[in-house]
């Protein structure tokens, strides 16, 4: 709803599909207050808000991601450095922030992490001076292969929720959200 729609009325306009509760006596919202469940709570309209199912599942892969990840001190930013470093052998670290959404002083503190790991180093571009490369170490390598085998298997047992058509049609709604 505008917020110059409800300056304007001072009443929030129904929500269709639901009831409008913006005009219900006290006493019926009351009387359904106590014919729920014990400790049930009403959800209103989030269940049908997508921004809250979005962020409600990404909650439950973060949450499954730091599961499969339990062994290693390797979070989601570490990953995807790894991941763009080996597939683009001297990325800038721009292009890392760009492709994963994240500010460059993030991506500086990932690769100096890495760096002091032995897993990535930084080598001054042949092109351009001011620039300097990714690089996977062959130590980075052999750790992101094992990282990719657990992300893999991680997959797999999400992939069960879906069939190959719902997974691939999934990733492509989400894609149109994507900055």
């Amino acid at each position: 709803m505008d917020s110059t729609e409800f300056a304007n009325t001072g009443v929030a306009t129904p929500v269709p599909g639901r009831p409008d509760v913006s005009r219900r006596p006290l006493s019926v919202a009351l009387e359904e207050t106590q014919t729920r469940a014990p400790g049930s709570v009403d959800m209103d309209i989030l269940p049908d808000l997508l921004g809250y199912n979005v962020r409600t599942a990404q909650l439950a892969l973060q949450r499954s991601f730091t599961r499969t990840m339990a062994n290693s001190d390797i979070g989601a930013g570490v990953f995807g450095l790894l991941v763009l470093c080996g597939a683009n052998a001297g990325i800038a670290q721009i292009q890392v922030a760009r492709h994963l959404n994240i500010d460059k002083a993030s991506v500086v503190a990932l690769v100096d992490r890495m760096e002091e790991s032995g897993w990535v180093v930084r080598r001054r571009s042949t092109e351009d001076r001011r620039r300097h490369g990714l690089f996977l170490t062959a130590e980075g390598t052999r750790q992101l292969k094992g990282l990719k085998k657990q992300m893999q298997q991680r997959e797999e047992s999400l992939s069960e929720l879906f069939s190959e058509d719902e997974r691939r049609q999934l990733i492509s709604l989400l894609q149109r959200i994507r900055p």
